[in-house]
């Protein structure tokens, strides 16, 4: 029996959108625990909720019910000042589009999260450049982001979710705009960093290869979360 407290702990969540005609339920009770080190995969049809439960998870979107323990606290009990302070110093985000600053090269690109949170700027751009290297980028870093592939992109943006140091990556299709050889090098450097810094990672994916990968599997189903048997 695992008896190490979960990092973080969903709490029956659900989350409902209506309009004047209808009420549309999401999600309808999800629970999981997740504790550091592990890697998570959930995976589901599209609309099943999987980006809803990660925003959810990360406190960029609110439960209609429930709540999100981390480190035992309530999440969203919290005033929105101390939810955006939780969310930029625990949860690092990788999106399926880079969502990169064009106008910035990559150094400023990764440091950028640390510098609006009051890291020392000569800090937060040796931190920058550190991880820069660690993804492969080290001879590119005053490039902008127009001037690298896709797969490129796409390390500048796993760097910039590392730049506070979070114990959580939280990815959306990660892979999802990649070919298969850029995509399983991301997959290659997100596992990286799990085994070399300890950092828990949950990924929304629709690639099956890649959720196998992961120590854990989901899948979400008409709004429940099921452990995946295979």
């Amino acid at each position: 029996m695992n008896t190490v407290e979960p990092l973080l702990k969903v709490l029956d969540i659900h989350k409902s959108f209506s309009d004047s005609k209808r009420r549309i339920d999401v999600l309808k009770g999800v629970n999981l625990d997740v504790r550091s080190g592990e890697t998570i995969s959930i995976m589901g049809v599209s609309g099943s909720g999987k980006t809803t439960l990660l925003q959810i998870i990360g406190s960029l979107d609110r439960p209609t019910y429930g709540d999100i323990l981390f480190r035992n606290e309530s999440v969203f009990r919290q005033s929105p000042n101390a939810i955006a302070a939780f969310r930029n110093a625990n949860v690092g985000f990788v999106f399926q589009a880079h969502h990169l600053l064009m106008e910035f090269d990559l150094v400023e690109n990764v440091m950028f999260p640390a510098v609006i949170s009051g890291m020392d700027r000569k800090k937060a751009q040796t931190n920058a450049l550190d991880l820069l290297r660690d993804v492969g980028l080290s001879e590119k870093v005053y490039n902008k982001p127009s001037e690298l592939s896709g797969g490129e992109q796409q390390k500048v943006a796993v760097a910039r979710a590392l730049i506070m140091s979070p114990p959580v990556i939280l990815a959306d299709e990660p892979t999802g705009n990649l070919d298969s050889q850029s995509g399983g090098v991301i997959m290659n450097l997100l596992l990286q960093f799990n085994k070399t810094i300890g950092i828990t990672i949950i990924m929304v994916t629709h690639n099956e290869p890649f959720a196998k990968l992961m120590s854990k599997r989901y899948r979400i189903r008409d709004g429940i979360l099921f452990q995946d048997s295979d």
